[in-house]
């Protein structure tokens, strides 16, 4: 039986092993602790909200997302990760983690939902096409981080 809920503290050391397995998956490092994730995500202040996936009571996979704001569109959410554990693939988590996440967008009246894909990960990407995602193939992720991202900070300081 697929069971999915939302995320719990006590969730974390598990959160972390699987964002582990994925930055793996993803030739990737992580940054992610449990210290880290207890904080941004279960804090005062929480960054992020996780579903978990259980499969016959056997922890499956995760869908970490946030909310986002468009200027043209409004409300939405950014899916950052979807991940499924290997044995679990092909067994439709990966879509009742999406309809979760969809049915929370649906309810927050949030414009639809955003995410990136590698474009090296063929099934994801075919996993996406069969549920009728729209490939935005004309927008390129830009990313500003390490010593650019000082380097242009430091301009704002001076």
């Amino acid at each position: 039986m697929l069971l999915i809920r939302p995320a719990l503290a006590q969730d974390v050391l598990l959160l972390r092993t699987m964002i582990h397995e994925f930055a793996e998956f993803e030739h990737d490092r992580t940054m992610a602790t449990d210290e880290s994730l207890l904080r941004e995500g279960f804090g005062a202040n929480p960054m992020f909200r996780l579903l978990l996936a259980e499969s016959d009571g056997e922890p499956a996979g995760y869908a970490l997302f946030f909310d986002c704001y468009a200027s043209f569109q409004g409300p939405g959410i950014y899916l950052e990760d979807i991940y499924v554990r290997p044995q679990f693939r092909g067994t439709r988590i990966g879509r009742a983690l999406c309809a979760q996440v969809a049915a929370i967008a649906r309810r927050e009246n949030s414009f639809g939902i955003i995410f990136t894909v590698m474009d090296w990960n063929r099934p994801a990407i075919e996993f996406y096409q069969r549920l009728g995602a729209t490939f935005l193939n004309d927008w390129k992720v830009v990313c500003l981080r390490g010593n650019t991202l000082e380097g242009l900070a430091k301009e704002a300081t001076s």
